[in-house]
């Protein structure tokens, strides 16, 4: 096989993967200053631990990763739009941290395709701890019982209580086949704390702006 064939093929997942489009509520400065002043703490394993501040997120709220054609143009229509997120609760372990939220309050909104829709705030980026952890975080809550998550009519959060009804709770969650066990907390945010993001996809994101392709 040809040299330069070869190399191609073989860089090619890892080109694919960088060059993936997703969807998502973009955050702003306000918002993104917000979250980093009330919920960013610096941790054992957190991104300040390893020198690398850029695994410091507060971004996004991802509506939907690497969409087909059709998904994509269909949302063209609403790139530019606001749409608020409404935070439900906190929770962080010894790899990331993490908002639930909730859209709220517009016949615009597009429900994300998360099992948990969330933001992330931070995360070590050492595997198997990569941004996507955010997800199976709340997951290792709900399968622990520690939380239940009551849903909307899109079969996404709505609500959320800690057993015992307890406002906040600390301890271990368990490990499984893909994590270890890890030390882990978790709040319920009862103030009101709405953020307005933009519905854009990544590429097209620039400045604080949606542009147009």
């Amino acid at each position: 096989m040809n040299l330069f064939i070869f190399c191609f093929l073989l860089c090619f997942p890892l080109i694919y993967c960088f060059d993936s489009a997703f969807l998502a509520v973009f955050l702003t400065g306000d918002a993104k200053n917000l979250l980093k002043s009330k919920f960013f703490r610096s941790h054992e394993s957190s991104s300040p631990f390893y020198g690398n501040t850029r695994d410091i997120y507060c971004e996004h709220s991802t509506i939907q990763f690497n969409p087909r054609s059709d998904i994509m143009n269909k949302y063209k229509a609403h790139y530019g739009h606001v749409q608020k997120l409404t935070i439900l609760a906190y929770a962080e372990d010894e790899h990331a941290q993490a908002i639930l939220v909730h859209s709220a309050g517009s016949n615009d909104s597009h429900s994300s395709t998360n099992q948990y829709p969330h933001v992330t705030i931070s995360v070590s980026n050492v595997e198997p701890y990569t941004p996507v952890y955010s997800n199976d975080l709340w997951k290792r809550f709900v399968d622990d019982r520690i939380v239940e998550i009551k849903m909307d009519e899109y079969d996404k959060p709505r609500s959320i209580a800690i057993n015992d009804h307890m406002s906040e709770w600390h301890g271990k969650l368990n490990s499984n086949e893909k994590y270890a066990e890890t030390q882990a907390y978790v709040k319920i945010i009862n103030e009101v704390i709405d953020l307005n993001g933009i519905i854009c996809v990544n590429n097209l994101w620039k400045n604080e702006k949606c542009g147009k392709n």
